[in-house]
């Protein structure tokens, strides 16, 4: 079955799903993957969960609730960039990725194909920092109804236009950057007001929060914890830069891509 015209050819879904099972052969026998993805966001999440707990009893125990959700949707961003990301380098490890691609598989569908693995992971990730939260914290995610499943779709497309821009600057200078596929997104971390208002931020780096998706969406998710209300005109803002982004991360990837295969940068890669 074949769907969406590309100049010259089609997508089709067997190739997309022969992708997705190729990931998912690959993370049942990743060990390393298996704890990036989940042992380490479940310690992180208990740690975090602890550090909220301390605010029982005070004057600002609703930051213990900032806390918690903040790091149980923040995994969304981090396991749809990581699981993207990773996806390509084991195939670079492996010196298999040139040969995916000069197969009838597209990047399209590859891209596709670890989307979907990402969102898998995304869910199962959630899932996992949830429970711990309501079992630490007694906090339950379901609290926030079905805008939850507004703020998941938005942080996971931040999550995957991040992955592809990583993608881009790999194919771009190599495996000499292969450590920003886990260090590059949490720079968004600390200006994308995940575990605070904007406010708190310096006024004159304050614009950087203004430009980063996860900002609306956090503000967001604060003020229907603070007063039930969610602001509408921030998840349009976040949606609008969302689709920016990810226009933006494909156009370049794309780019990247075609150059680095005339320059023969990409046949270097796995040599």
């Amino acid at each position: 079955m074949y769907f969406w015209q590309l100049p010259g050819e089609l997508m089709s879904i067997k190739r997309i799903k022969t992708s997705i099972l190729h990931s998912w052969y690959h993370f049942r026998h990743s060990m390393e993957t298996w704890v990036d993805v989940f042992w380490n966001s479940a310690l992180q999440m208990l740690v975090f969960s602890f550090i909220a707990a301390a605010f029982v009893g005070t004057t600002n125990e609703l930051y213990g609730a900032y806390i918690v959700v903040g790091m149980i949707l923040w995994n969304i961003v981090w396991s749809a960039e990581y699981a993207m990301t990773i996806g390509v380098l084991w195939e670079i490890w492996s010196h298999s990725l040139s040969t995916l691609l000069i197969s009838p598989l597209t990047l399209e569908e590859f891209l596709l194909g670890q989307a979907v693995s990402s969102l898998i992971k995304a869910i199962t990730s959630v899932i996992v920092t949830a429970t711990i939260g309501a079992v630490v914290f007694h906090f339950s995610l379901l609290t926030l109804g079905w805008p939850l499943i507004i703020y998941f779709i938005e942080l996971f497309m931040f999550g995957g236009a991040s992955g592809m821009i990583v993608l881009s600057l790999i194919l771009r200078w190599g495996t000499d950057v292969q450590s920003l596929a886990w260090s590059l997104i949490f720079l968004v971390q600390p200006f994308g007001a995940v575990f605070y208002p904007v406010e708190i931020l310096p006024i004159q780096i304050r614009w950087i929060a203004y430009v980063v998706p996860t900002t609306y969406i956090f503000e967001t998710i604060r003020g229907q914890l603070r007063d039930g209300s969610v602001n509408v005109n921030y998840l349009f803002i976040g949606t609008g830069l969302n689709i920016v982004y990810l226009i933006f991360s494909y156009v370049f990837l794309r780019t990247t891509f075609s150059a680095s295969k005339k320059s023969g940068a990409f046949a270097r890669m796995e040599g």
